[in-house]
């Protein structure tokens, strides 16, 4: 009976878990891919303007798209990680593997 009531609360604390991960990645997702969108149809759109323009003496369309999407995804996503695993671990730390 003490291992149903033990199995009981990690399936409980399991779902949790799952919840709390499933709410952290749509904070971070959604945002995230709303800019990614909201910045290539900038530049679909304003293309005359943008192509125009220029920074570093790049083309401020490359800079957006090459120099600005690629390491803000890299940033999220290791903050993601490592704070969905920070989650996990504390899971972990509740219900230890025997």
């Amino acid at each position: 009976m003490d291992t149903t009531i033990h199995s009981q609360e990690e399936a409980m604390d399991v779902n949790t878990l799952r919840k709390k991960q499933l709410t952290f990645a749509l904070a971070f997702g959604i945002p995230y891919f709303v800019s990614i969108i909201g910045l290539y149809l900038l530049v679909y759109l304003a293309k005359d303007w943008i192509a125009g323009q220029t920074l570093g003496g790049m083309p401020l369309h490359y800079v957006l798209v090459g120099l600005v999407i690629y390491p803000v995804t890299w940033i999220i996503f290791i903050i993601y990680t490592k704070a969905a695993n920070a989650m996990e671990d504390t899971m972990q730390t509740r219900h230890p593997r025997e």
